[in-house]
């Protein structure tokens, strides 16, 4: 079976999306949309796709069966409830939404409709955390312990100015950068059961969004992360995700693409050590940029979700992954930098 696509929001992302949808055989583009009708039949020529007049009208075509989500956070909520509602499978570009409230709304709407909401965390699919994946599940390093992770680059990078606006974001870094490493800090952790963190706006200022966010997380085992996320990393982008486990090491960094895993045999041992790395897709990003790294994954998500339309078990980020990651970025950005006054709740 074919899963058909409609995309709303034709920008940068729709448009990556659009490519891997066009890669993937397990799926096609339907049609689009977007708020800029020039913009639509831009991407719509490309992919021999339809225009739709508006949103609304394009989840309730009867040759769609699944609907991508790109638009800014602020919109998540309504287009993936109504889209839900009118039985449409969804994927969701990160953050799911701005806020628990909304995701709960999304939630309870996949329930009545008995359709797969997705959470865009296609990091998940890029090879270094595979590999990590495959390294910890293999029990390489014995029992997990405990995870350390990072991430950071410079708001300044961002080219959207509603990037540092709560009104559409819902708060700072971690909801941007940081959700993709919340994501995956709670994939290999496992059943969290308890957040906590702080955030801080000292360097921009940005109304209500955190510049930098930190998290402590504990899974029902009593295993615990340290999560940072960061809008003023001088350095350029990093990611870099750490698994502690009673016999080694797992690290694994994204752009630069690689994973290390360091192990003994027995705890207190003589270590051995080795490095993955993966030449094709250095070569590619380095003749191409990172873009097709990114429609790489894309494509093993859209395939991913695919499958579990079919009923098969896969690596996919659901609905439930996406209001955990928010649930855990709340509990940072609600301490330090709360909303301006004018926008609290009486």
């Amino acid at each position: 079976m074919t899963l058909r696509f409609g995309i709303i929001g034709c920008g940068d992302i729709g448009q990556l999306r659009a490519e891997a949808i066009h890669a993937t055989p397990s799926t096609t583009l339907t049609a689009v949309s977007d708020v800029d009708s020039n913009r639509a039949a831009s991407l719509a020529s490309s992919y021999s796709a339809q225009v739709a007049s508006d949103w609304h009208e394009l989840v309730r075509r009867d040759d769609v069966d699944a609907m991508l989500v790109c638009t800014p956070p602020s919109l998540h909520a309504q287009m993936c409830t109504e889209a839900l509602d009118a039985h449409k499978h969804v994927l969701c570009e990160k953050p799911l939404a701005r806020n628990p409230v909304e995701c709960r709304a999304i939630l309870d709407a996949a329930q009545r409709s008995g359709c797969i909401v997705a959470t865009g965390f296609n990091y998940r699919f890029y090879p270094s955390i595979m590999k990590a994946r495959q390294l910890l599940d293999s029990g390489i390093i014995g029992k997990l312990d405990h995870i350390r992770s990072y991430t950071g680059y410079m708001a300044t990078a961002h080219s959207h100015p509603w990037m540092h606006e709560f009104e559409t974001m819902g708060g700072g870094s971690l909801r941007d950068n940081g959700i993709h490493l919340i994501d995956l800090t709670c994939y290999f952790l496992g059943d969290v059961a308890h957040a906590q963190g702080l955030g801080s706006n000292a360097v921009w200022q940005f109304d209500g969004c955190e510049d930098n966010g930190f998290l402590l997380l504990k899974n029902k085992a009593g295993n615990i992360a340290t999560v940072q996320a960061s809008w003023t990393e001088w350095r350029g982008y990093r990611l870099l995700i750490e698994l502690y486990g009673h016999l080694g090491c797992i690290r694994a960094s994204c752009f630069p693409m690689w994973t290390q895993v360091i192990w003994s045999d027995k705890l207190g041992g003589k270590t051995q050590r080795k490095r993955h790395l993966f030449p094709y897709t250095h070569l590619m990003e380095h003749l191409r940029s990172y873009r097709w790294v990114v429609v790489q994954s894309f494509i093993h998500e859209l395939d991913s979700l695919a499958r579990a339309v079919r009923g098969e078990e896969t690596q996919l980020a659901i609905g439930h992954d996406g209001a955990l990651a928010i649930e855990a970025a709340h509990a940072a950005s609600e301490n330090d930098t709360p909303p301006p006054e004018s926008k609290r709740p009486s």
